[in-house]
């Protein structure tokens, strides 16, 4: 039905932490979901209670195949919260160098397998991609319905930030064959300590005004529920940064459903998935800043 992908310029800004826990978001819903790690850290597998020690996966071996079809088939999982998932794959520097080697020469190996992937009835796939340009995510947004870009207010995210409006990274633009209204952005970690944080916060949200979906909230917990390899929605339900999870992911269907109903997007099937079920919008900006209001809808559960 749709493909999503995570990518961001730099690393660090809680990407993969987002990716997973928006593919459990949907997958509540009822929706069909598979995530798939296609960056070489393979750090997606835990957040969904993978063994540390199961090095097998699906981009480390698909050079290896013979048919890309068989071989996500052959790498997926199964997860507690009900979101399959394909695993990177533990490789060490040679073997991602020569994985991502191949992959430019041959990007119709992860096309083809993406492609597979999404011609599965009602199946939403949640890509987390490697950090800045690479052939992967070239490769992935040949597909993709909607490029999420998480930000952290801090001075390196800020410093991207004329890149992707750019088009630089990405490929937004007629070069890169992704519209305008597929590249929304995410401020991650908001409300972390500091005055620094606050400002370049603030900074981001009035240069990137019009296509933020809005903000995931600064916790603690969200690292911890890492450790104990669980998703946040599962660890810690009742904190305002899981109820900003299940806002992104009702925010990103919306954009999703806006962009199949002008038509103007190829990357979309017609059909369309199930709502999401008590889903509270994501918090804007406005709402989550010091001394405003809280968000709409939550007031209650305060």
């Amino acid at each position: 039905m749709a493909l999503i992908c995570f990518a961001s310029p730099t690393g660090g800004v809680g990407r993969t932490t987002l990716a997973a826990n928006v593919a459990r978001e949907l997958s509540r819903s009822g929706a069909r979901v598979i995530a798939v790690d296609l960056d070489p850290q393979n750090a997606l597998g835990p957040h969904f209670g993978l063994d540390l020690r199961d090095a097998f996966g699906f981009l480390a071996t698909l050079r290896y195949a013979a048919d890309p079809r068989a071989a996500w088939r052959a790498a997926l999982r199964s997860s507690p919260s009900g979101v399959s998932f394909l695993p990177y794959g533990q490789l060490g520097m040679d073997g991602a160098n020569a994985a991502a080697a191949a992959l430019a020469e041959r990007p119709e190996m992860l096309s083809d397998a993406l492609k597979d992937m999404l011609s599965v009835s009602g199946v939403t796939v949640v890509a987390d991609l490697p950090a800045g340009p690479s052939p992967t995510l070239a490769a992935a947004l040949r597909h993709a319905a909607l490029l999420v870009v998480p930000l952290v207010p801090d001075p390196a995210s800020a410093a991207q930030v004329p890149a992707v409006q750019s088009g630089r990274f990405g490929g937004v633009g007629s070069a890169g064959g992704l519209q305008s209204a597929q590249l929304r952005y995410v401020i991650n970690k908001w409300g972390m300590p500091g005055r620094l944080a606050s400002a370049i916060g603030q900074g981001c949200v009035q240069q990137l005004s019009g296509r933020l979906l809005g903000a995931v909230r600064y916790d603690e917990s969200v690292p911890e529920s890492l450790a104990a390899q669980r998703l946040l929605g599962d660890f810690a339900p009742t904190l305002d940064a899981a109820r900003d999870m299940a806002g992104l992911a009702a925010a990103i269907m919306a954009q999703i459903a806006a962009l199949r109903a002008s038509g103007s997007v190829a990357n979309l099937s017609q059909s369309r998935p199930p709502p999401l079920r008590n889903a509270q919008p994501l918090s804007s900006l406005a709402d989550i800043m010091p001394g405003s209001r809280p968000p709409v809808g939550q007031k209650a559960n305060r």
